[in-house]
């Protein structure tokens, strides 16, 4: 992966499996139309709402909140 792609990767892995966090990431970068390799900082601000759906759906709202924080620190 190049781009922003594996530091958000690595922010989902801190609160979640390899295969969830891989599986969230993959899934919100294609209803944005684009790819995990491909993803930029300026994108960051449109998959973020989409990202924190879906940790908040498999994690729960303590590691949504967690992952949150995590990739404010991204931009």
């Amino acid at each position: 992966m190049k781009g922003i792609g594996p530091q958000i990767l690595d922010i989902l892995k801190s609160e979640l499996s390899e295969p969830t966090a891989r599986s969230i990431l993959d899934q919100r970068c294609k209803a944005v139309g684009k790819d995990p390799d491909t993803l930029t900082l300026e994108d960051v601000k449109n998959i973020e709402p989409r990202l924190l759906a879906g940790v908040l759906l498999f994690g729960g709202a303590e590691k949504a909140t967690a992952i949150k924080e995590k990739l404010k620190n991204l931009h």
